[in-house]
């Protein structure tokens, strides 16, 4: 009988655990796609190509390949908000920078995505840059250290 109740609570608590895990994922999966979107609207302007583009990054980042189609979500919730209005957006995204600036890990994955999007049509746009100085500082973290003249 022990045995059972066991392997019944050891497969909720294995359960549970995967769902604190996506909870957790959750902060940083809808930070790179709010950080992504921030930086291709940039110019004023969202191409297909870089909607593509992040959904490759997110799509091929093991921790967050389980959201499935909650990215897409994710994605028209933040196109939406800033083809509405670019301020608006860019508040309710850095809403979702707020959660995850204390982790360095994330914080860093964030802000390396957020490049990977500027860097998506061969170059960055000097709008894209102020985006990503402004996120850099955010996370304490700087352009120059990855590569890109300030």
């Amino acid at each position: 009988m022990f045995g059972t109740i066991g392997r019944m609570l050891g497969k909720k608590a294995v359960n549970s655990m995967a769902e604190l895990k996506k909870v957790e994922n959750k902060d940083l999966m809808e930070a790179i796609v709010g950080v992504s979107l921030l930086v291709a609207f940039a110019d004023g302007a969202c191409g297909d190509d870089e909607i593509l583009k992040l959904d490759e990054l997110v799509r091929s980042n093991p921790a967050l390949a389980h959201f499935g189609s909650e990215i897409g979500q994710v994605t028209n919730r933040f196109s939406a908000q800033l083809k509405a209005n670019y301020l608006v957006g860019r508040v309710h995204i850095k809403r979702e920078i707020a959660d995850i600036k204390n982790n360095k890990q994330d914080a860093e994955e964030v802000f390396v995505n957020a490049i990977a999007m500027a860097q998506a049509d061969g170059e960055i746009s000097p709008a894209e840059k102020t985006v990503l100085q402004e996120v850099g500082r955010e996370f304490g973290l700087r352009v120059e250290d990855y590569g890109i003249a300030a």
